[in-house]
């Protein structure tokens, strides 16, 4: 494991010194058994979701560097985000805005390996009725090929600053076993209108890879 193996050092101080095109009669391409990639650099406390954690703030997208390109891919993925947020069904999500965390925290955008504010969580429980936050980082975004787009997600309950879900996670097309399962997701949940799917057209959009990266890492969320 990239991050976790080698500490939890990006994580904050203060955390614990649906774009789917229409054309449903479109065929779809069957894939045959190969090589998976399965998300391993995650940290989960529980196999379940607390039962307390009902809502959760989700925090404006940062990045790794204040670049356009990455602005780029925020643009991109932060609704796609959101979107694969509510498949999840894990929670009820309430998504602040930059203008409320300015308001409410002095900063328009905030990374879990900041030093927060004393009262952060206190705060957005007070305004937004939430028992976690939810922060999101995108630390690579290369949308030429191949592809790549990297996460850092961490998942805080409100009570005791407890984190109980973490992912550091780089999707790399050019890896054999991530193109096998970007093109297993494509084939099982994007429809196209094409007559004739290109199974290698997810390999080459930042858009429909982006969306691969998000299902297969927030599918390792704990179960409700």
């Amino acid at each position: 494991m990239r991050g976790f193996r080698r500490g939890w050092a990006w994580l904050a101080p203060g955390l614990g010194a649906a774009l789917l095109l229409a054309g449903c009669d479109t065929p779809r391409i069957k894939l045959p058994p190969e090589a998976r990639y399965k998300p391993s650099n995650v940290f989960s406390k529980g196999l379940s979701m607390d039962p307390e954690v009902k809502r959760v703030a989700i925090l404006p997208m940062t990045t790794l560097q204040p670049t356009e390109a990455f602005q780029a891919g925020v643009d991109s993925l932060q609704p796609l985000l959101h979107a694969e947020l509510e498949k999840a069904k894990r929670f009820e999500m309430i998504v602040v805005t930059p203008e409320q965390l300015q308001n409410w925290t002095g900063q328009r955008v905030w990374r879990a390996d900041e030093q927060l504010p004393p009262d952060f969580f206190d705060r957005i429980r007070e305004e937004t009725g939430c028992q976690g936050v939810f922060f999101d980082q995108l630390t690579r975004y290369q949308p030429y090929q191949p592809v790549a787009v990297g996460w850092k997600m961490t998942l805080v309950f409100n009570k005791e600053h407890q984190i109980y879900w973490a992912a550091d996670e780089l999707f790399d097309a050019g890896d054999e076993a991530v193109a096998n399962s970007a093109r297993s997701y494509e084939s099982d949940h994007i429809v196209t209108q094409s007559p004739l799917p290109d199974p290698n057209a997810i390999l080459s959009s930042p858009s429909r890879f982006g969306q691969y990266t998000l299902h297969a890492l927030l599918t390792t969320l704990p179960k409700r």
